[in-house]
């Protein structure tokens, strides 16, 4: 058995709880929708845990630096203030990239799922809706609602560094 044929014979069991391939189609697309979002949410906590420290790095170094190029400014000491807001630049550029690490993190899940229903059901139309809407037209409104909810549930941390 290769690795996709154990993915798929994981992946297919909820599409089968159901007699009615109907049901069986949308609950399956549901299971899926959901589990992407809780597996996403997941990996975006542990991204974000491990880079805690060095976001924390990043955003104290880009503060500092915003900070110094003020006061550079203030003192109308151009070539300084060039220097400082290059280095501040640099530093929230590098925080903005642990931020994309994150989001990637939150999306993966959902694009292997996309990746799997195009495979899995490639030309097969989606029960009950028009001739060209397949499973991934399906899937798309349950897994952001999904995402929108445990975005819910999940409170803000009053210390970002803390996740």
């Amino acid at each position: 058995m290769t690795p996709f044929q154990a993915i798929d014979s994981f992946l297919i069991v909820p599409f089968r709880v159901f007699q009615n391939p109907e049901a069986g189609f949308y609950f399956g697309i549901l299971v899926l929708a959901l589990a992407s979002a809780l597996l996403g949410w997941g990996s975006k906590a542990l991204v974000a845990h491990a880079n805690r420290s060095r976001r924390k790095t990043e955003d104290g170094e880009a503060q500092r630096r915003s900070e110094l190029s003020f006061q550079a400014l203030q003192m109308q000491d151009k070539e300084a203030y060039l220097a400082q807001n290059h280095l501040a630049q640099e530093h929230y550029g590098n925080s903005l990239a642990l931020s994309a690490g994150r989001g990637a993190a939150l999306l993966w899940p959902g694009i292997i799922a996309l990746a799997w229903l195009s495979i899995r059901f490639e030309g097969v139309p989606a029960p009950y809706l028009w001739a060209s809407a397949g499973p991934v037209t399906v899937f798309f409104p349950p897994y952001i609602l999904a995402l929108w909810a445990l975005s819910r549930l999940n409170p803000k941390p009053s210390n970002p560094y803390a996740a």
